[in-house]
């Protein structure tokens, strides 16, 4: 393993060579993949309702919002970049759409509250948009 990563830098680093974006992309590419593939199936989950718990900007990255959710009875904690317009209350409730596969994986619509009148959503979520949701 030591010899292979002693070629891949020679080949990369030392030895200027046109080869070196093939091996660039034979090596990055499987990442955009992964992540291309793993965030995609999230357009087409289900929504649920998520409590938005913090705001914060860390250093090196945009504003984001930490916010928790339920699907199935189990709670998840996760964060969104924040880059939308509106002004965000915290704490609140808003809108957020999950990945069927993987109910870990979501996003958070800080445009879109939910009324105190919906106390909570089913169980695994609304299939389609909520009606209240999509005059908004």
């Amino acid at each position: 393993m030591k010899k292979l990563f002693q070629k891949i830098h020679y080949y990369i680093s030392v030895r200027n060579s046109k080869w070196n974006i093939l091996f660039f992309l034979i090596f990055v590419s499987p990442l955009f993949w992964y992540v291309f593939h793993k965030q995609s199936p999230i357009k087409k989950g289900n929504y649920t309702i998520g409590y938005a718990t913090d705001m914060y900007w860390p250093i090196l990255s945009y504003k984001r919002i930490r916010f928790n959710y339920s699907v199935k009875g189990k709670n998840y904690e996760t964060t969104n970049i924040y880059a939308l317009d509106p002004e965000v209350i915290i704490p609140a409730r808003y809108l957020v759409q999950f990945s069927l596969e993987d109910h870990s994986f979501s996003t958070i619509y800080p445009n879109i509250p939910v009324s105190d009148s919906i106390k909570e959503a089913p169980p695994k979520g609304w299939k389609e948009l909520p009606e209240w949701a999509k005059n908004k």
